[in-house]
């Protein structure tokens, strides 16, 4: 049997305290659990620390590094090549010897300790594609390491195949790339918090319905057209509330929603137990994102069970069923953001009350939405698909 340190490169962004730090801790913890496998996380960027750190917890070895002092004052390619060089530098000497190496990359800016690592040390590279820059953001006056990563890997694996055809499209060859969606361990989602704590907890009435928004504040996730949406839902279901998880910059939100402020709690970033729970509680979830792949949120919701509405588009369309296990929603031109689309805000405010207003509904939602989680989005169905993909290299 074949013997394996897998490298997994976490660097730290925003997206690491949401689906792809999830997709982190999933993948990890399963590897952890194969008897061929040391898993290896290097985690880049850490603000609390001034010097590299080494701690092994659950089986699982971290090198942390802190920001590189030369990217601090210059973002440079030649900085990035350094700083990416001392840290192979420092982590190869570490690494059990005789094995096949695995370093997994998650981030196009993560070419460059990818490149350090191909060059100085026996290794395969993959690739997780999480998400896509809009092209409007890209700038083709600067060294581009999306256009570098995809030649640099030996495989791209993108979590949904809505991803693959995008990279087809850009001219990828598709033999490279392996379509694997995420997963997440089903044992999370057993245990029923008390409802009257978390709604005393948040400050939600005990007889309002909960529609619940879960993930970070970002253009992205389309949250000006689901306020817009949510203050046509009052004048028909006033005893509602909008429940918004998660952390940004809310003052755009709070401008729109002045009229109605008393009906939306901005709760922040919560433990993960209480965002469990309050997918337990809540009557509806709602994701009116721009641009999602295997977005973490909507596998939350899947296995918990909770009825959803969200935009048609993307990977949604691949984790969810219509009128299955969620209203989906379509989009229309909008060229107030760079994704050019936006969810229709009548047709996202007439699903959710419909949703709301049909409990029968809700159920069968519910039922449907639990069972596709445990058939094709756990996190054993997620390694097996991985182990396989690393065991075709050559």
């Amino acid at each position: 049997m074949r013997t394996y340190n897998w490298i997994i490169i976490k660097s730290k962004d925003r997206g690491t305290e949401y689906g792809v730090g999830t997709f982190i801790k999933q993948l990890s913890e399963a590897l952890v659990r194969q008897n061929n496998i040391d898993v290896f996380i290097i985690e880049i960027g850490i603000d609390s620390i001034n010097e590299f750190t080494f701690e092994r917890k659950s089986g699982i070895c971290f090198f942390r590094f802190p920001n590189s002092k030369y990217l601090k004052e210059t973002d440079t390619k030649s900085n990035h090549t350094r700083f990416a060089k001392s840290i192979v530098r420092v982590v190869s000497p570490l690494m059990p010897k005789n094995r096949v190496n695995i370093v997994h990359l998650n981030f196009v800016f993560q070419y460059f300790i990818g490149t350090a690592f191909k060059e100085t040390f026996d290794c395969r590279l993959i690739f997780t594609q999480h998400l896509f820059i809009p092209e409007s953001n890209l700038d083709t006056n600067t060294f581009n390491p999306e256009s570098q990563i995809y030649s640099l890997v030996d495989r791209i694996i993108t979590v949904t195949n809505h991803g693959m055809d995008h990279l087809i499209k850009k001219g990828i060859d598709k033999e490279k790339i392996t379509p694997i969606y995420n997963g997440i361990d089903p044992t999370l989602f057993g245990n029923k918090s008390s409802e009257t704590y978390i709604r005393q907890k948040y400050g939600i009435g005990l007889n309002e319905k909960i529609v619940l928004y879960s993930g970070r504040i970002d253009p992205i996730k389309g949250l000006k057209y689901l306020t817009r949406s949510f203050s046509r839902l009052l004048k028909e279901l006033p005893n509602c509330r909008l429940v918004i998880a998660g952390n940004g910059n809310f003052e755009e939100l709070i401008r729109d929603s002045n009229a109605f402020s008393s009906n939306i709690n901005y709760l922040g970033f919560i433990p993960f137990e209480d965002i469990i729970a309050l997918y337990q509680i809540a009557s509806i979830g709602v994701i009116p994102s721009l641009e999602e792949h295997c977005s973490y949120v909507a596998l939350e919701m899947l296995h918990s069970g909770l009825p959803v509405v969200a935009s048609r588009l993307g990977g949604l369309e691949e984790i969810y069923i219509h009128n299955e296990n969620v209203l989906l929603v379509e989009t229309e031109p909008d060229k107030t953001n760079a994704y050019g689309i936006a969810p229709n805000s009548t047709q996202l405010a007439d699903f959710m009350h419909h949703l709301l207003t049909d409990d029968k509904l809700r159920k069968q939602f519910s039922q449907s939405a639990e069972k596709r989680a445990n058939s094709m989005f756990t996190a054993d169905i997620m390694i097996n698909n991985y182990l396989q993909t690393v065991k075709n290299l050559n």
